[in-house]
Order: structure tokens, then C-alpha cells, then sequence
């Protein structure tokens, strides 16, 4: 696990050219609401949610290529730099810190933050989330799972491992699927490596959620009732340190509710009533 101190300064002024090579508009301007995908290292996975969303809105897909989080939030700023306007800052999974991250450390960018399928901010809330998926998996494969994960955090790499837990957490982390279009998904186990202990460490300090006491806007929290990452791990720190924040719950629901039959058509209506 990485311990070292994490710092973050304000973006430079280099990054604002590369921005479009890492950003996918759909719909038309004004663009105001940036769906920020998951992972780390799950570049394109909320493509299929930014397509459909952006036949009634403008939206920005940013994709994430650094290699730690001070530069990820660099190059989150010059992407957003694409438009004077405040935006809506929607985070799926790890993309949903990321975002919490961005907009407590650059309040003035951020009118809304959405967070969907959050992760816990908490550490007590971490055990629960293997303990489900666990769960939900046969003996076999949840040896095999946990060899994934374990060879995730471990030298030499393997590139494999980052798609065998994909491919298990298909089936623990979904309740109904529903046809979902992620053919622009690419999966980039390196910057998981090196993003993800950095996540960690913020959260096993605190430091996380001492970053979210700096958040000035409005908090949305979007996730499902059987999805592996409880609920509570969100909701609950957040209240504790004095935000309260909407919360939508979705039954018949896992980590990713566009892709959930049951939960797909709501999660695209909470995104069309936003101003």
C-alpha cells in the first residue's frame, strides 16, 4: 500500500490543450454535466450512459490517463475547461471520489455533485463489500476471485487479473441486467496499480472524508440496494460531518444502475430533470 503524502495544487496551464484528446462530447452545448467513469482504469464505461443521457443534454465523458490522483484532478480541470459554466459532476464507482475530491478542492467549478454506485468513505463499511460478493459466488469462483484480487496488488503485473474480477463482479455486482452498449470500454490494469492504492490510503487516513468537508455544493447520492458497496458507507459519513445529502435507493439494483432493468429508466429521468 502506498503511504505517502497525496498534495494537491491548482492545474497548470499546459494541460488545457491536451484536454480534447481525452474528452468525448455528446448531445449538443451547452455542456454542463460530466459523467466520470469508474475503475480506476475503466475508461469508457459510462460511454453507453453518456449516449443516452446526451439525446436530451450536452455531456462530456473524461477520460482518466494519469497516474495519480494530484494529476488526475489536473487533468480533470482541463478537461472541464472546455466551458466557463459551473458543472454537475457525476462519479460512477471510483469516478464518484474522484469527483468528490474535484469539487471540494475547486468549489467554484462545481454546482452539483452526483454520486453513483459511491464506494464507502469510511473504512468500518470496507469488509461488507467482499463479504457480499463472496457471497454470491460458488466456492470455486470465489477462490478464483480472491486470487484476482490479491494478484491486483501484488508484483510481477497481470494483466489478466483486472479482467477476471470484471468478469466475476458481473455476476455479484448485477441483479437484472439490461442490454447496455460498452463496446468503448477499456480496461487498463497498470493505472488501476497505481491509482488505487493512493484511494486507499486516502481512505484508511481519513483524509478522504476530511476532503469532503471542504464541499460547497449540493450532494446527490444514486445507488442500489443489492450493490456490494453499502449504501450506508456513503450516506453515513457524509451526515457525519454535517452534509446531507439527497439520497435515491434503487430495489432490484447493483453497483451499476444504468445497466439494471429495473433501475435504468429512472436513472436516465434523474439526469433529464436536472437544470
Amino acid at each position: 500500500m502506498v503511504r505517502r503524502k497525496i498534495t494537491f495544487s491548482p492545474p497548470s496551464a499546459q494541460t488545457t490543450p491536451s484536454a480534447p484528446d481525452s474528452v468525448r462530447l455528446y448531445g449538443r452545448a451547452p455542456f454542463s454535466l460530466a459523467l466520470v467513469h469508474g475503475g480506476p482504469g475503466a475508461r469508457g464505461s459510462l460511454a453507453g450512459a453518456a449516449a443516452q443521457i446526451g439525446r436530451t443534454r450536452g455531456v462530456v465523458e473524461p477520460l482518466q490517463t494519469r497516474g495519480d490522483i494530484p494529476a488526475l484532478l489536473e487533468e480533470l480541470d482541463a478537461q472541464l475547461s472546455l466551458s466557463t459554466d459551473r458543472w454537475t459532476l457525476a462519479g460512477h464507482s471510483w469516478g464518484a471520489w474522484l469527483c468528490l475530491l474535484y469539487a471540494a478542492y475547486f468549489p467554484k467549478r462545481v454546482k452539483q455533485l452526483v454520486l453513483i454506485a459511491c464506494p464507502p468513505l469510511s473504512e468500518s463499511f470496507v469488509p461488507q463489500i467482499l463479504q457480499r460478493r463472496l457471497a454470491a459466488l460458488t466456492q470455486p469462483q470465489a477462490a478464483a476471485f480472491t486470487r484476482a484480487l490479491h494478484d491486483l496488488q501484488s508484483p510481477p503485473e497481470n494483466p489478466q487479473a483486472l479482467h477476471t474480477v470484471e468478469i466475476f463482479t458481473r455476476q455479484t455486482d448485477f441483479v437484472n441486467p439490461c442490454p447496455y452498449d460498452d463496446h468503448l470500454l477499456e480496461i487498463d490494469a497498470r493505472q488501476y496499480r497505481q491509482i488505487w492504492p493512493q484511494a486507499q490510503w486516502l481512505r484508511s487516513s481519513g483524509k478522504l472524508l476530511q476532503a469532503a468537508q471542504g464541499l460547497r455544493c449540493p450532494v446527490s447520492i444514486l445507488h442500489g440496494k443489492q450493490d456490494p458497496h453499502p449504501a450506508e458507507g456513503a450516506i453515513l459519513p457524509l451526515k457525519a460531518i454535517g452534509i446531507q445529502p439527497e439520497v435515491v435507493l434503487w430495489d432490484r439494483c447493483g453497483h451499476s444502475p444504468f445497466a439494471e432493468t429495473d433501475a435504468c429508466e429512472a436513472f436516465y429521468q434523474f439526469f433529464r430533470d436536472l437544470p
